[in-house]
């Protein structure tokens, strides 16, 4: 559907800041997804496993949900199965199969509609907007006057507003790059987890760069300079050799007495 992205959809809602859980089998492929989606302009929290995805539904409040676990894998059902039973928001399932055995499978699970597998993100963007479109004519409103601010993040003395994308450290604010302040948010949304290398270049930059670690590894310098106070002994934006970067709480130091 070239050109989707760049007009409106007549008689569909916009996304602009409809939020959107992506569950996948694995981060690197999650956030792939996910990028396609923010480029729309839908919020989105990206997990790799359903079992994460369904502990974070209350807080990320989900207006709708998309399960993309990958052709290699099979039974989305299962997921979508599990993902309903922590949320009434609309689910998408992404077939892996594309049987029609498979699409009832997860119909019967709870999903709202189905793509077969590889399926463009410009059709999922469509059949999210076409499911919020008929809530909210059901409701009598649109989806998106119910929408609450998405939350402040504080880890430490660093705070991050996703809704103005600003940071502050010890209360002064923090001027970050758009490619930084992802890379931020991406450890985040996931604060004191470990979030793996290639996840965290195709959330930033695509999947298509994972093997450019190099960029990684640049840009982590850049945001230790400025929210560290020794960026060469890092406390916050810390590296676990061979899994990945976390943003964690500062460990305190024993005072002697």
């Amino acid at each position: 559907m070239p050109g989707l992205r760049s007009r409106e959809v007549a008689g569909l809602p916009p996304p602009v800041g409809l939020r959107v859980m992506v569950v996948s089998q694995g981060l690197d492929r999650a956030y792939d997804r996910a990028r396609g989606l923010e480029a729309i302009g839908y919020r989105v929290a990206a997990f790799g496993d359903v079992g994460s995805a369904v502990a974070a539904v209350e807080r990320h409040a989900p207006d709708a949900a998309v399960v993309d676990l990958g052709r290699e894998v099979g039974f989305p059902a299962d997921a979508v199965a599990k993902l309903r039973s922590a949320t009434d928001a609309p689910i998408v399932a992404v077939g892996c199969s594309g049987t029609l055995a498979e699409m009832l499978r997860c119909l019967e699970a709870g999903a709202d509609d189905y793509c077969r597998p590889q399926c463009s993100t410009d059709e999922i963007d469509l059949r999210l907007r076409a499911l919020l479109r008929r809530i909210g004519m059901a409701n009598g409103h649109d989806t998106r006057s119910a929408q609450e601010e998405p939350r402040r993040v504080r880890v430490g003395a660093i705070e991050i507003d996703p809704a103005s994308q600003t940071v502050w450290k010890d209360g002064r604010e923090v001027p970050l790059s758009p490619t930084e302040y992802r890379l931020l948010w991406t450890l985040a949304e996931h604060a004191g987890e470990v979030v793996p290398s290639k996840a965290l270049i195709a959330r930033v930059w695509g999947n298509q760069y994972t093997a450019e670690t190099h960029y990684l590894r640049l840009y982590i310098r850049y945001l230790r300079q400025k929210l560290e106070d020794d960026p060469s002994r890092p406390v916050y934006i810390v590296n676990r050799w061979g899994a990945g970067y976390a943003l964690e709480e500062p460990k305190r130091t024993a005072v002697a007495v």
